[in-house]
């Protein structure tokens, strides 16, 4: 399996789950942008992490801003964002993940067998404390709507 055919597969995941089960437009950003200029160093983010194993092994990860994941647990949940919990937006992050590499590695077909982990949330991260900042051709930066996430796959 290529490393850059699981991009690719990753990124229509992403499209695919976003629009279907958060009503969010994706648009992917510029890879060669940092996650700082992404996410405007400082920015608290939020997210969850993945194990797969399979052809390739290593891990997947979806972090936002909390004010992202405001509205992405709104619309999965059909509430409004005054209405939902901390621990709600953690458990639709890690569904979201879990949903994306789901789906993702189910394109590969049945050659290419893939098992994921269970989701593990990533909390209060900030980017210059936590978050390397330089690109990589493994993030997806994507644009929902007036929201901003990232995605990464770690090979192990």
């Amino acid at each position: 399996m290529r490393r850059k055919s699981l991009m690719k597969v990753m990124r229509a995941a992403i499209s695919d789950v976003l629009e279907t089960m958060f009503f969010m437009t994706v648009q992917f950003g510029e890879s060669r942008c940092t996650l700082q200029e992404w996410f405007f160093d400082k920015q608290v983010l939020f997210g969850a992490t993945i194990s797969f194993n399979g052809p390739s092994s290593g891990s997947l990860w979806l972090v936002a801003p909390v004010s992202a994941l405001n509205e992405i647990t709104a619309n999965f949940l059909g509430r409004g964002k005054d209405e939902i919990s901390d621990e709600e937006k953690r458990d639709t992050v890690k569904e979201a993940l879990n949903m994306i590499g789901g789906h993702g590695f189910s394109l590969f077909g049945r050659k290419d067998t893939f098992t994921l982990g269970i989701p593990r949330s990533i909390e209060g991260l900030t980017l210059s404390e936590n978050i390397q900042g330089n690109p990589s051709k493994h993030t997806i930066l994507i644009a929902a709507g007036h929201n901003r996430l990232a995605a990464g796959i770690e090979f192990g």
